[in-house]
């Protein structure tokens, strides 16, 4: 147990298990605390956490991966660092992300993602999600047992968006066993560490599909397709290949490429770390399991409040670029900006008794895990879909889901291991115990 007074939040990793109780220990202190290593000013506050995500003039999503590892390369200088940050975006890691850009260059990117995450488009996805749930559970459902992280929230999250994006079969297999235990700003990581990253693989595959339809669809490839009668192929990565931004241009295929693989790694991590967050609740309160199986319809709000008490988002980074005042602390340009939403999401001036599970709470959407303003997650409702279908599917097949004592030990005296990263609420595994239905 470390002393919360001196501990470092991005290195401790006697915080992973219980982050509730220091963030509740750095709200005491007020809802803006300055901590004792990095320079960096813990943000807990709901209000002040939504000041912070709407405020673009003041806060950099720059390092919005990173946090302050491992720093900015430059000096900062006086009051406003805008244009130093911008200068320097090159030489920051994951800074060319879509979750890090700013301004035109973030609303372009964003652009292109939006045309995938249409309601229409989401709706035809259904049939999709509840197949590919069916068909992960066919995997373990008559063994009475499963690892809900490894055997099904990863690959689930994988394949459905390998769907989105209409990725062909053997590539669908490639990528599941690509991604499979990946974790994001693992701590204790060196900053080469941190770089080495899967996505990189799978960007190489995304970045060959794409290319192939765009040099498809090219005005030569196009005469010579109808002088022969061939049909062009059609299908969601070709949009991706000739997708264009609002104003008219062009994007670079490294551009939809990174987007293509963004794709995966965020939705593969936050979507399977919820769904464990989720069915740990679900295995150990039988009274919330069988409310659930009574009423499927029950479902979204329980969603919600799991979203809000368990999220699988545990913090993200902000830079400040222009000296402010928050919470009635100044806070100078260069300050990192350690921005929790799971800290604001039991902050008790928002939410009656936070650290309860309440599926009838007031207000539970007012919750910020997928934050807001300009980088509010724009998957979440895919991954409101993906959790309530996986939710609905495996309650319907699995019976009596109770956690495995051999692994999480007995009433009383459970056990959890979460992954060491100080981005994600990340259970390593959730080995869970059923009557196969």
């Amino acid at each position: 147990m470390s002393d919360y007074e001196t501990a470092d939040f991005y290195t401790d990793v006697s915080l992973v298990d219980d982050p509730h109780a220091y963030f509740d220990f750095l709200r005491g202190k007020g809802p803006v605390t300055r901590l004792p290593h990095r320079n960096v000013v813990a943000v807990t506050g709901y209000e002040e956490t939504v000041q912070v995500m709407l405020d673009t003039e003041h806060f950099s999503s720059i390092n919005a991966v990173t946090g302050p590892i491992p720093g900015l390369p430059f000096e900062p200088e006086g009051d406003d660092i805008t244009e130093q940050l911008e200068a320097a975006r090159a030489r920051i890691a994951f800074a060319d992300q879509v979750v890090t850009e700013s301004g035109k260059r973030h609303a372009d990117l964003r652009s292109i993602l939006a045309s995938l995450f249409t309601p229409s488009r989401l709706k035809a996805l259904e049939p999709s999600l509840r197949e590919t749930s069916d068909s992960l559970i066919d995997e373990f459902a008559a063994s009475g047992r499963v690892d809900l992280v490894e055997q099904y929230g990863g690959p689930y999250a994988t394949l459905v968006i390998a769907d989105l994006l209409g990725v062909p079969e053997d590539g669908r297999q490639r990528f599941r066993e690509i991604l499979t235990g990946t974790v994001p700003a693992e701590i204790g990581a060196t900053p080469e560490d941190m770089m080495k990253n899967p996505l990189v693989d799978v960007g190489k595959d995304l970045f060959q599909y794409i290319a192939k339809r765009r040099m498809m669809n090219s005005a030569p490839v196009r005469l010579v397709r109808g002088l022969v009668g061939a049909e062009a192929q059609e299908d969601i990565l070709t949009e991706l290949a000739l997708a264009r931004y609002p104003d008219g241009a062009k994007p670079t295929l490294v551009d939809l490429t990174s987007l293509a693989a963004f794709l995966f790694g965020a939705g593969q991590d936050t979507t399977n770390r919820l769904l464990a967050n989720a069915f740990k609740v679900i295995a150990t309160r039988p009274d919330i399991q069988a409310e659930l199986r009574g009423d499927p319809r029950r479902i979204p709000a329980f969603l919600e409040e799991v979203l809000r008490y368990d999220g699988s988002v545990k913090s993200g980074g902000r830079v400040c670029q222009k000296t402010v005042t928050l919470g009635g602390v100044e806070i100078k340009a260069g300050t990192t900006i350690l921005l929790s939403h799971m800290a604001a999401n039991r902050d008790p001036k928002r939410f009656e008794n936070p650290g309860e599970f309440n599926m009838d709470r007031p207000r539970a959407k007012e919750h910020v895990a997928f934050g807001r303003g300009a980088h509010t997650c724009i998957g979440a409702p895919l991954a409101r879909r993906e959790v309530a279908v996986s939710i609905e599917r495996l309650l319907a097949r699995m019976g009596n889901i109770r956690l495995s004592e051999a692994h999480h030990g007995p009433e009383g005296q459970r056990r959890f291991d979460y992954e060491p990263t100080y981005i994600l609420r990340a259970l390593k595994s959730l080995h869970l115990e059923f009557d196969p239905v």
